[in-house]
């Protein structure tokens, strides 16, 4: 990528990042993070999560358009919190997701985006890799953790509390390893331009 087309689409991904940030429609854990990436140069993000716990409710499998998102929490969640929210449900297929973090970032040489794949690797991110390498080089940094299980259908459970609770703690955990992993990624990048 030219140097001028790089900074010209890091400048556009900077105004987006601050549009959705004014409008809250980025979770507010991620933005430290963010604000080290995009005070790189060779780097900018242009998505992100820092992680969440979705009750989701959909159709059928693969109807994305149709999906309803009940809940959702950048957060650990308790039990009874999430069974609450649950009561929304009506028709379709219930699923409860956890999701580890994840960033998309353009890069302006691929030689930068090895470096940060390595990077995010070291810091637990197994799932990373340099996603694009067309007229824009995209890393996305990814960990392995998530669940993503059918709970029930039109309104009625598959399982019993007490397995419901389960997978709300397992869901907890991977919240919990991935503010870890976020944790080791900052203090990385905050040395990353330090090493060549």
């Amino acid at each position: 990528m030219i140097k001028k087309e790089f900074l010209d689409a890091k400048e556009n991904a900077l105004k987006s990042l601050q549009e959705a940030c004014i409008h809250d429609k980025v979770d507010e854990g991620i933005l430290p993070i963010l604000a080290l990436i995009n005070g790189l140069d060779g780097f900018y993000t242009s998505s992100s999560c820092a992680g969440r716990i979705v009750l989701l409710e959909i159709p059928r499998i693969g109807d994305k358009r149709k999906a309803a998102f009940l809940a959702i929490w950048h957060r650990t969640v308790t039990s009874s919190e999430f069974i609450a929210a649950t009561t929304q449900a009506t028709s379709g297929l219930l699923w409860l997701l956890a999701q580890s973090p994840i960033f998309h970032i353009g890069s302006e040489t691929l030689v930068l985006a090895d470096r940060l794949v390595k990077t995010a690797v070291s810091c637990g991110f197994k799932n990373s890799a340099v996603k694009s390498t067309g007229k824009k080089i995209v890393v996305e940094i990814a960990s392995t953790e998530r669940i993503d299980a059918p709970i029930g259908r039109d309104g009625s459970f598959f399982c019993d509390e007490q397995y419901l609770s389960l997978l709300v703690e397992l869901s907890n955990e991977v919240i919990e390893r991935s503010q870890k992993k976020l944790g080791r990624l900052a203090k990385k990048l905050i040395n990353f331009s330090d090493f060549p």
